[in-house]
């Protein structure tokens, strides 16, 4: 009686374990698993217009928040900025992140890292003089 109540709780417990790891890993769940918090955007360009405009939009996104929704459009909002960024977000495979903003060109960035408590991620751009650089943007979230 006590081996079948042990492999009666085993089976339950791997079962739940198994459930919870795989949406624990499912980047769709953890993307729009709440609001994330900006936290850094740092570039390798050795070009000072480029750094300064880095400099800028990283001024531009203090205390921004970015949220991921359910059906495809996230929504950027900044104490900073007049208007709202929104559009829409997909992944490619499960390390990479399209952003198309309404009113822009789209994006596709690498991801970094992507935890129920951080998302970091690369995009990179080609300047006609000085090849390519990338410019890579950190959020937190509690």
């Amino acid at each position: 009686m006590k081996t079948k109540s042990f492999l009666s709780v085993f089976v339950i417990s791997l079962f739940l374990l198994t459930t919870f790891t795989s949406c624990e890993k499912d980047p769709a769940t953890q993307l729009s698993g709440g609001v994330w918090i900006f936290e850094n955007l740092t570039s390798d360009t050795e070009d000072e217009n480029i750094r300064s405009l880095v400099a800028l939009a990283k001024a531009l996104m203090t205390d921004a928040t970015l949220e991921f929704q359910d059906g495809g459009t996230y929504i950027i909002t900044s104490p900073l900025m007049d208007e709202p960024t929104t559009g829409t977000w997909s992944l490619i495979g499960d390390d990479q992140l399209v952003l198309d903003p309404d009113d822009q060109l789209a994006s596709t960035a690498n991801i970094e890292t992507l935890t129920r408590k951080q998302l970091v991620y690369i995009e990179t751009y080609s300047d006609m003089q000085d090849g390519t650089y990338s410019v890579t943007t950190s959020w937190t979230r509690e």
